[in-house]
């Protein structure tokens, strides 16, 4: 018998913990991979039999799951935050100005008269004044005042300028709708604080990035990627520009496109734009999916933009910020309809997440209505053809986070998939209940109870670079409701425990749920006869090992389509 460590032709994986995320066949030891595809399935005997002359990689029992897949990431944006200033985990303003010097001082080549400095993921609900910074707490420094600075909070609801910055802008509004912009509260001036839509006025000024750039952010976030056993992704809504890039990088560089992408096109002002995109289905052997749409309805709880019922617990002067309109939705959404795509659509705080139920309830039986004609239909057969309409389309709500009791009942009862992220509720329990109150947090990142008011499909995503790109912390943070150290608010037995998942829920959350959640449950998703061959090997069992040994779980390969993208299967 032969072993390689990229097989080329076919192979046949023996001797494998094989998780394979297909209910039909849970855990198999040993299948067959030719032309990029799983084939066959069985036992060691039997497949060596069967396909005799093809190579043969005994794993030593090393376990063997799916390709993850994240439901709901910024593929570019992670590009982008590890070739610019990495400001996660900065505990104060005075450690993301040190970083800036950093990062000014290796990198010479920085044109002073035209390059921005950007960065990613300040926080400042980790600091000590836990108050947005001002282009003054950059400026204050003389080498930082030289340059162009702007800088994204780590959820990308919010941008710090600097003064440098602020001077490019020819004309600033008093107000912008579904957004903010930070004053002094004494004289009005710019604080270089930008929340939400208000971000759109640094955006439009921002110097474009060179295509190699664009190539060199895409190469780094893909192989960050694969070296966590991801290949697959929902990238949350990218522009048309970069819809085109990601396009001719597949038809001219496929092999730097290993990764299999579901890409919504952005709506920032959630309008039909369906007359500028096509769908695509599998561009590049399955490497480009485009068939949804993404819109926004609020900001992010961190920075008090998540649109909520009643003012926020620890701010009553704020209640969040609503990006839209929600009334002129339904015929936007039918639209979409008709073009074949599905709608999935940012939805953080309860009052987001509630006009967001009601318009897509509204567009359902519109639609339903329509499509009878001049039939009366009694209301049970109206609710049956609305059950129906929402399995076809599938419609989605990002993070849905913050829902009333009531609104987590009605999304089970419409078939709306909820795609929630664990490591948001690890990361943001630190401070959610100060936010929401003892009443309001009992539906925040409530996935039992979801799942309970009959939720069948449950997708599971980091949103990176907002978390990390790890899934396995995802997985941990799903089931234990605890920060990686094995505490919560609650204690050791974590954050409201009765909303965990188990972990056959979390890994099909990275599986199976989110390849339907986009359409793609036949080719990829699990370990399964005829789909793509995307799988990977890991150094433990992290059905069966102790929960807190799951976050350190090291990739030991990643193979996209049959053929080793990470590490290899020689052990």
């Amino acid at each position: 018998m032969s072993y390689s460590s990229e097989p080329s032709n076919g192979f046949i994986i023996y001797n494998a913990n094989i998780y394979t995320s297909d209910d039909t066949l849970p855990k198999i030891e040993s299948f067959v991979v030719t032309n990029g595809k799983f084939v066959d399935v069985g036992t060691k005997i039997d497949l060596m039999k069967k396909w005799n002359g093809l190579k043969c990689i005994d794993l030593q029992g090393r376990t063997i799951l799916p390709g993850l897949i994240d439901a709901h990431v910024h593929l570019m944006g992670l590009g982008e935050s590890l070739t610019s200033v990495n400001l996660v985990g900065t505990r104060s303003v005075e450690e993301v100005r040190e970083r800036i010097h950093e990062y000014i001082n290796s990198h010479p080549e920085i044109d002073i008269t035209t390059d921005w400095i950007t960065g990613w993921g300040w926080d400042q609900t980790q600091w000590t004044s836990k108050s947005f910074p001002t282009f003054e707490d950059l400026d204050c420094d003389p080498l930082i005042k030289k340059y162009s600075i702007s800088l994204s909070r780590i959820d990308g609801h919010a941008l710090l300028v600097n003064k440098n910055i602020l001077d490019k802008l020819v004309k600033v509004p008093e107000t912008v709708d579904g957004g903010e912009i930070g004053r002094d509260r004494k004289t009005g001036e710019l604080t270089g604080i930008f929340i939400d839509n208000a971000m759109q006025l640094i955006k439009k000024i921002m110097p474009s990035p060179s295509e190699q750039l664009l190539l060199q952010q895409l190469r780094s976030a893909i192989s960050k990627m694969h070296s966590f056993g991801l290949i697959g992704v929902h990238d949350a809504g990218i522009p048309l520009n970069i819809l085109e890039f990601f396009k001719k990088i597949i038809n001219e560089q496929p092999e730097e496109f290993n990764i299999r992408n579901y890409a919504m096109v952005e709506s920032l002002e959630n309008t039909y734009d369906g007359d500028y995109v096509e769908i695509i289905e599998g561009l590049g052997d399955g490497r480009l999916t485009v068939r949804s749409v993404k819109f926004f309805m609020d900001g992010a709880l961190g920075s008090w933009g998540a649109a909520l019922l009643e003012p926020y617990s620890d701010d009553p002067t704020k209640q969040g910020l609503l990006i839209s309109d929600p009334t002129l939705l339904p015929p936007v959404i039918k639209k979409w309809i008709d073009k074949g795509f599905q709608v999935n659509t940012h939805c953080i705080g309860d009052k987001a997440n509630q006009l967001i139920i009601n318009a897509y309830e509204k567009a359902f039986r519109e639609y339903v209505l329509s499509q009878n004609g001049d039939k009366k239909l009694t209301e049970q057969e109206v609710n049956d053809e609305m059950k129906k309409l929402a399995e076809k389309v599938r419609f989605r709500i990002e993070h849905a986070q913050i829902l009333t009791l009531e609104d987590i009942k009605r999304i089970g009862k419409l078939n709306i998939i909820p795609s929630m992220q664990p490591t948001h509720a690890t990361t943001d329990m630190a401070y959610a209940e100060q936010r929401l109150g003892s009443e309001r947090i009992k539906g925040a990142y409530a996935w039992r109870s979801l799942i309970e008011a009959g939720v069948k499909t449950f997708p599971l995503s980091s949103d990176f670079p907002v978390e990390s790109v790890n899934p396995f912390l995802g997985i941990y943070a799903a089931i234990t409701r605890k920060w990686v150290n094995g505490q919560s608010p609650h204690g050791e037995n974590g954050w409201f425990p009765s909303q965990k998942l188990t972990r056959q829920e979390a890994l099909k959350g990275f599986t199976i749920d989110a390849a339907y959640a986009a359409f793609n449950e036949t080719i990829m998703g699990s370990i399964s006869i005829g789909k793509y061959a995307d799988f990977i090997v890991i150094d433990r069992d992290i059905m069966e090992i102790p929960e807190s040994q799951i976050v350190d779980t090291q990739v030991l390969a990643t193979v996209f389509g049959g053929k080793v993208v990470f590490g290899n299967l020689l052990f």
